[in-house]
This record gives C-alpha cells, sequence and structure tokens, in this order.
C-alpha cells in the first residue's frame, strides 16, 4: 500500500507538497533581492543565489533535472498569466494588435539571443517539432543516406524515421564513446562514416544521455566541405552555453524553451540558415515565418510572449556569466563522483567536450533505488539508461546540492 501511495505522490504536484511541506513552497514567493536591471551590482554568488530565489522550488530541493523541464521563474508565471487576462479582455483585437505584435518582438529576441537573422527564425511548439517540420518538407531521393549517431533522442529520430517511411531513406547510426577521450575522436568518426550517399547529418549539440558536447563547429566545416546537409539538436544547449549559430555553421538549430532556457513550456525555435531556407518546403512556414500567418494559425500568445521576456532576463545576467557558472559546478560535480567505487562516470572529462551534465552509471545498485532514496530527500536528478543517473548543473544549483547528492549515491552503494 506505502508502496502504491508513494508512486501516485511521486506522479503529481500533491507529491512535493507532501515530501517536502507547504511552507517551503510558499518560502520561495517572497521578493526578489537581486536588481537584475543593475547586474553589476552584485557578486556572481549573489546573482545566481537570487536566479535561486526567483523559482518556485521548495527551499531545500536540489533540482537536478533541467536536462527534461527546467523551473520557470514565478516573475514569467505571473507575467504569462496577466497577458492572458489582458487578451481574453477583448481577444479578437489582441490578436491582430499590440498583444499580437509582441511575438514578433520574441523572434527578434531570439535571434540576437543565437546569432543568427531574424528572417532565419521560426517559432515552435518544441524541438521535435522543428526538426519534424524540417525533414517533411526536404526534397528526396531513394537510397540517400542520413548520418547519425545511437545516441540521439527518439523524439528527433521521429523526422528521420519519416524520411524513412516516405521517401526511401536509409539510416546509418554510428556508436558514440562513453566517455568521449577527445575532439578528433568525434571528428574521425563522423569523417569515417560519411559515404557518397551521405546527404544529411544530424547531431545533438549537447548529448542528453552523457552530457557531451559535439565539436559542432568543426563537424560543420565537414559537412559544408561534402554538402551535406547538417540538422543539429539544440535542446540540451542554449540557456546552458553561449549558443551563437552562424559561428556554429549548421544548416538548422532545434531548441526547446523548456529546458535550459526556463522558458514556457511549448515554446521552441527553430533557425534555418538563410543560404539553404529554398530547400525546405513545408506547409507550416510556406506564409513566412513570422509569428502569426496563414501557416501558422492561431499561436499562443501568453506563452510565446512570455518566451521572449525569459530570454531579456537570461540577457540581463549575461550569456557568458551563465555558461562558466554552469560548466564549472559540473567539473566539481564531476571531481566529486569520479572516484567513487561502484560506479562509472559516463562523461567526458576533456574541456572542449564537457557540458553542464554529468551522467555517472552504477555498477550494481539499481538506479532506481538510489533515485527513490534522493527522491524521497528533495534531491531531483534523472534515472535513465545504462543504469544510470544525470544530473544537470544548472546556473542555480551549487556545491552544496552537489554534495547532498553524491553523500547519499556514496551512503546506498556502501
Amino acid at each position: 500500500m506505502m508502496d502504491n501511495r508513494r508512486g501516485f505522490l511521486k506522479g503529481s504536484a500533491l507529491g512535493v507538497l507532501a515530501f517536502l511541506g507547504m511552507d517551503q513552497v510558499k518560502a520561495n514567493t517572497s521578493q526578489i533581492d537581486i536588481d537584475f536591471d543593475h547586474i553589476d551590482q552584485h557578486s556572481d554568488e549573489e546573482v545566481f543565489a537570487g536566479v535561486r530565489k526567483s523559482l518556485l522550488l521548495p527551499d531545500n530541493m536540489a533540482y537536478f533535472n533541467t536536462g527534461t523541464l527546467g523551473p520557470s521563474p514565478g516573475f514569467l508565471i505571473d507575467h504569462v498569466c496577466a497577458t492572458m487576462r489582458e487578451l481574453e479582455a477583448n481577444p479578437a483585437l489582441g490578436n491582430t494588435g499590440p498583444i499580437g505584435s509582441k511575438m514578433d518582438q520574441t523572434r527578434i529576441n531570439m535571434a540576437k539571443f543565437i546569432g543568427a537573422n531574424v528572417d532565419e527564425i521560426i517559432l515552435t511548439r518544441n524541438t521535435t517539432e522543428g526538426i519534424n517540420t524540417v525533414c517533411g518538407g526536404l526534397e528526396w531521393i531513394e537510397g540517400d543516406e542520413i548520418l547519425t549517431t545511437n545516441q540521439e533522442h527518439g523524439s528527433a529520430e521521429n523526422g528521420l524515421d519519416y524520411l524513412v517511411l516516405t521517401k526511401g531513406a536509409v539510416i546509418k547510426k554510428f556508436e558514440m564513446p562513453m566517455p568521449a577521450r577527445n575532439k578528433q575522436q568525434i571528428i574521425d568518426l563522423v569523417r569515417k562514416n560519411i559515404t557518397p550517399k551521405t546527404k544529411l547529418l544530424m547531431l545533438s549539440h549537447v548529448v542528453t544521455v552523457s552530457g557531451l558536447r559535439m565539436p559542432i563547429k568543426e563537424i560543420g566545416q565537414i559537412a559544408r566541405e561534402e554538402g551535406i546537409f547538417f540538422i543539429v539538436d539544440g535542446a540540451q544547449a542554449p540557456g546552458m552555453l553561449n549558443v551563437d549559430v552562424h559561428d556554429l555553421g549548421c544548416d538548422v538549430y532545434a531548441f526547446s524553451g523548456h529546458k535550459w532556457l526556463l522558458a514556457p513550456k511549448e515554446t521552441g525555435i527553430l533557425y534555418i540558415r538563410k543560404a539553404v531556407q529554398k530547400k525546405i518546403v513545408s506547409p507550416f512556414y510556406l506564409a513566412g515565418n513570422t509569428a502569426y500567418t496563414k501557416s501558422s494559425g492561431t499561436r499562443n500568445f501568453a506563452i510565446i510572449i512570455g518566451f521572449g521576456e525569459i530570454i531579456n532576463w537570461l540577457d540581463k545576467i549575461g550569456k557568458e556569466r551563465i555558461e562558466k557558472r554552469c560548466l564549472a559546478l559540473a567539473q566539481y560535480c564531476r571531481e566529486q563522483l569520479k572516484d567513487i567505487k561502484g560506479t562509472t562516470l559516463l562523461s567526458s572529462e576533456d574541456p572542449d567536450l564537457a557540458s553542464a551534465i554529468v551522467t555517472i552509471s552504477l555498477d550494481t545498485v539499481p538506479n532506481k533505488q538510489i533515485y527513490d532514496k534522493m527522491w524521497d530527500q528533495g534531491i531531483i536528478p534523472k534515472a535513465i539508461e545504462y543504469n544510470a543517473l544525470r544530473i544537470s548543473n544548472h546556473m542555480f544549483t551549487t556545491r552544496g546540492d552537489i554534495d547532498r547528492f553524491v553523500k547519499i549515491l556514496k551512503e546506498e552503494i556502501a
């Protein structure tokens, strides 16, 4: 009976309240002390403490699952709700008037945020929709090959499967090392697996399983030289890394708002390089790539506008500052984990390949056993394949949070 009750609680918002206490959930709704409009007046530690305080997470929760869903700050929820109320006061006018025009401001904000031109940005609901849109609009010759890895996210692979089912594409997957030694090892694997029939290459910027940061810029150069269309699944990168899509050199970059960007759920961006846009014919943006067209139909105004607001906030904090913080936390995390007996670190320790995601596999103890123990104490990692635990070290987490994780891990393995 207790197991059933625990399972129910863990599947609901009430579970968090039951295990952590309603008072602790309310604690983070107090006024934020950091002035994000004058952020240079504060130290990094003060800034990131202010970020943590702005979230609705319970005070004693160590949240390490941004790689699945990131927690939006309270002010963003308030902004989305206020926009919904404003829209519903006069829906039709809001659609075509000032509220509707704010959606395109989100495209402008995002183009600047990832180093793109505004006419290369399309609003989507998530990474999957972006990749599906591109794959559904590509011309294809039966027998042409798609090159990818054995560690891509299943949702991203859906678009590739569509090309197999409808266009006769052939998918080739090469096996990724865990952990990878260096960039050249990955680059050599890509070169080795390209054939004269390779027409499309799809890779993750940050691999969701291990947190491996792929050498996208170097691979993009190879793809350009070989005339291969290059799609990057960026679901795990923006909001963690300082992404510049023009510098990366890919043809397509798709990502969601709901992970490291801490944006409203069901928001996303599809970047298509200007020079290749004519190669993709999709009804999704046949009428143009502005926020509201006859191709897109009516959008969710409130969350799209909220998406733009969170980008403004992240810009104030600074992409470089966020990346530095996330990578430093991950480095500390790897240092604490790498020598624990009965475990294997799956994430690369090479600085060029490391990201804010750290994954550790367990040799004998079931990962669910440790996950359940941690969950009961307000520590939220992700249990994944390879009998592993994935730790997403976002800017609002701390070394103290990591220490709590490591302590329980050692106790359970012992």
